[in-house]
This record gives structure tokens, C-alpha cells and sequence, in this order.
């Protein structure tokens, strides 16, 4: 356990040695989690939707990143679109800093033809980064032979809370089989330092992201019985210069769901495959996922796990569209 604190104490300050920015959190179920993907998504379903989502990512190194997510989205007849709220929690170091987040979307629907739909939506909100000084370990106070800690002499900062705006936007393309949006996510690209005169540092870069998706229907050889739905999902991310790729497929059979990921940077370093099962039904979803590690740390992180609870407060008028799909029906 000792040698994997120092591997992730060494990957820490790895990082602090080039222009410090703070980087979002990337949910393995990233289509469960509509709302944190693309604020397009509020509404987009036609009924209430809650989805909950928990991730804890490299276990092995004791509370690296836990992250809660609650997102709520509804249709509003009146304002011709949706409106959503995503509050999310992201604690990291074993909750030396956390970070939460209460972000608030309105998405406008338009009509393109009998198949397509285009919603387009702004987000709004307000974040905190709240910094526990007791727990940071410093050079001055740390045994570098038995890995003991003393009293350091750096002065706390005078407030561990900051709280700063965040504007985001998104575009969402679809039909009954295809999706395709495009999010842009910290446009005004607030700043996170904790000392004054520093405001050049900390930096939330803008995130952006590309995604598409399909659903099809798979049917017997000769039968008119569907066999089972397999929906292809891609996902490109950029923030900073920080870039993932995401692509794998999903199957759902009977309301039994599976799917494989995996996940990449664009120079062909290779992340981790995300395996995933779960059930769905027509009001409710459950998926569980394990991200395995294949890269350099592979048998040092433990891994990551994921688990979302999604469902919805109405009957759907009619078949839902992802990320639901739809209702198992008849095979």
C-alpha cells in the first residue's frame, strides 16, 4: 500500500510541474449520465428523469476519486423545451478537495422534419472547490526514510473555499435510431486559484465534446421477432490539451444489457476497457461498470467502478429514445 502512495504522490506532482489546470471528471457511463454529457439532453425524453450516478476510480489508491452525481431533467410544454439540474460532488486525495458543482439547463426543442428533432440548450452554474488543509502533506513535514508526517511550516491559505460561475452549451441531433451532439463546457473559462494576484493560474480549460450513437434492431434470420437491440456509441473529448476517445458497442436482450469500451488518447495510448451489465426496462434502468486498466499503471489502481440508477416518474407516451432506449418488448 505504501508503494502505491508514492506512485500516485510522484503522478501528483507530476502534474504540478506544468502550468497547473484543473480537469473534468470522465464517467465511464457517460451516456447514463445525459445531463453532465450534454445539457442538450434536458428534456429530451418527453417525461421526468432522474439519473444517480456513483464512481470510484483507482481504489488501489486509497480514495483517489469519488465521485456522486444526481441529475433531474423534465419537457416544459410552455417554454418549448426542457429544464434540468445536475449536482455533482467530486471528492479527491481522500476528500482533501472536493469539488461540487449545481448546474442549471434549459434546452429548446425544434422540429427539423417527421424524423429528426434538434434541441439546443444553454447551462449555467455555480462550483466550488473546497480545500482541506489538515489532510496536504508537504516536503517539511514528511519522513522521507519511514514516510512519517510532522507539523509543516506553509501557512494555510486564508479561505479554502472558492467559488466561481460556469457557463456551458450544447446541440443535440436525433431520430428514433441516430444521435449526434456537440458540447462546449466552461466557456468562460473561470479561473480556480486560491491567492490573489494569481489569476493566470488554475485555469478550467473549455471542454469540448463530440459524440454519436445509433440503435438497431437485430431480427431472427426469416422472423419478423427482434432478437436484440445493439446501439454503437462513440464519444471525442478535448480539454486543454488533454484529449479521449471512447468507442465500444451495447446490447440489450430482454431488458439484460451489456457493452464494451475502450478508451484512448488520440496518440494511440491506450487507457482502459470498461465492461458493463446491467438491466433495463421500460421505466427504469441499473448498469454496473469496471474500467480495467491496461495502461502503465495496469495492477496499480484497482481499477475503476461505476454504478448509475436512471428512471423515469411518467410512463413514456411513446418509445423513448437513448439513453433508455427502448422498452424491451416482445422478441
Amino acid at each position: 500500500m505504501k508503494t502505491k502512495l508514492i506512485i500516485f504522490i510522484l503522478l501528483l506532482q507530476a502534474t504540478s510541474l506544468i502550468k497547473l489546470a484543473g480537469q473534468d471528471v470522465s464517467f465511464s457511463q457517460f451516456y447514463s449520465n445525459p445531463l453532465y454529457l450534454n445539457p442538450a439532453f434536458a428534456g429530451s425524453i418527453e417525461v421526468p428523469r432522474v439519473a444517480i450516478q456513483y464512481r470510484n476510480q483507482w481504489p488501489g489508491f486509497n480514495k483517489a476519486y469519488t465521485t456522486y452525481s444526481v441529475g433531474f431533467d423534465m419537457p416544459v410544454e410552455k417554454l418549448q423545451g426542457g429544464l434540468g439540474i445536475l449536482l455533482l460532488n467530486d471528492a479527491q486525495a481522500n476528500s482533501a478537495l472536493n469539488k461540487l458543482q449545481v448546474d442549471l439547463m434549459y434546452s429548446k426543442f425544434t422540429r427539423i422534419n417527421k424524423k429528426y428533432r434538434m434541441n439546443g440548450a444553454v447551462q449555467a452554474g455555480f462550483h466550488q472547490n473546497s480545500l482541506v488543509w489538515d489532510k496536504l502533506i508537504f516536503p517539511d513535514n514528511l519522513d522521507p526514510n519511514y514516510g512519517n508526517h510532522g507539523v509543516s511550516q506553509e501557512t494555510p491559505i486564508s479561505d479554502p473555499n472558492f467559488t466561481y460561475f460556469d457557463v456551458s452549451a450544447g446541440v443535440l441531433l436525433y431520430s428514433e435510431y441516430v444521435f449526434l451532439g456537440i458540447a462546449g463546457h466552461h466557456l468562460n473559462e473561470p479561473k480556480q486559484s486560491y491567492y490573489e494576484g494569481q489569476e493566470d493560474v488554475g485555469v478550467l480549460y473549455r471542454k469540448y465534446t463530440l459524440h454519436f450513437g445509433a440503435n438497431f434492431n437485430i431480427f431472427l434470420k426469416g422472423h419478423l421477432r427482434k432478437k436484440f437491440d445493439l446501439s454503437p456509441q462513440v464519444i471525442l473529448q478535448q480539454q486543454g490539451s488533454f484529449r479521449q476517445f471512447n468507442y465500444g458497442l451495447f446490447l440489450n436482450r430482454k431488458g439484460l444489457s451489456g457493452g464494451v469500451w475502450l478508451r484512448q488518447n488520440l496518440s494511440l495510448n491506450y487507457d482502459a476497457l470498461i465492461f458493463l451489465v446491467g438491466f433495463i426496462r421500460e421505466r427504469w434502468q441499473l448498469t454496473y461498470s469496471y474500467d480495467w486498466t491496461i495502461s502503465g499503471l495496469a495492477g496499480l489502481t484497482g481499477g475503476s467502478n461505476e454504478i448509475t440508477l436512471s428512471f423515469l416518474l411518467k410512463n413514456p407516451s411513446r418509445k423513448s429514445s437513448f439513453p433508455f432506449y427502448r422498452s424491451p418488448g416482445e422478441y
